[in-house]
């Protein structure tokens, strides 16, 4: 399963890439917070934190390398709670195994209603060629060797893509 998974991540990563150069981030929103939490632990037999300790830091440097910045608190927020990560649906990781599905609800905010309070959810799921994504997922291919860090970037260039869709007041 792992080496299908593998295979899929260099698929991935050129997509990945591909949305990367196509998707420029709305340069007129500067956000002043990014959050990224996990409350998977309430899931029964979910254990991806214990796998991937370092997966909200991760997809926090990730947003945080799209999107604009500044410590003024009158700023957008940007806040992302990932509710599942696991591998074809079974919450319960391996470390030999990996991940190829990483869901987390996305709400953009700020005090001065320039832009509204939005939310939306990302699915992200790495399948092989040959097998179907679950529906309301989008498919990456990550690289044989870092299937981590295309899902990453996968989640990370699809909460871009929906900023890009922001209208300022």
């Amino acid at each position: 399963m792992f080496n299908s998974v593998k295979r899929i991540a260099l698929a991935t990563s050129v997509s990945i890439a591909a949305l990367s150069t196509a998707a420029f981030a709305n340069e007129e929103i500067v956000f002043s917070e990014i959050e990224v939490t996990a409350v998977m632990g309430a899931a029964e037999n979910a254990n991806a934190l214990d796998v991937f300790p370092e997966i909200v830091t991760d997809l926090e440097q990730a947003i945080a390398s799209r999107v604009q910045t500044d410590s003024d608190a009158s700023l957008p927020t940007i806040k992302i709670d990932i509710r599942q990560i696991s591998l074809n649906g079974n919450p319960m990781l391996t470390s030999l195994e990996g991940f190829n599905e990483i869901s987390g609800v996305v709400a953009i905010a700020d005090d001065n209603n320039s832009i509204g309070a939005q939310s939306f959810a990302v699915n992200i799921a790495a399948y092989p060629g040959d097998q179907i994504v679950p529906e309301g997922f989008i498919a990456v291919q990550p690289s044989e060797d870092d299937f981590y860090n295309a899902m990453i970037a996968g989640f990370a260039d699809t909460v871009l893509q929906r900023i890009d869709t922001i209208n300022i007041k």
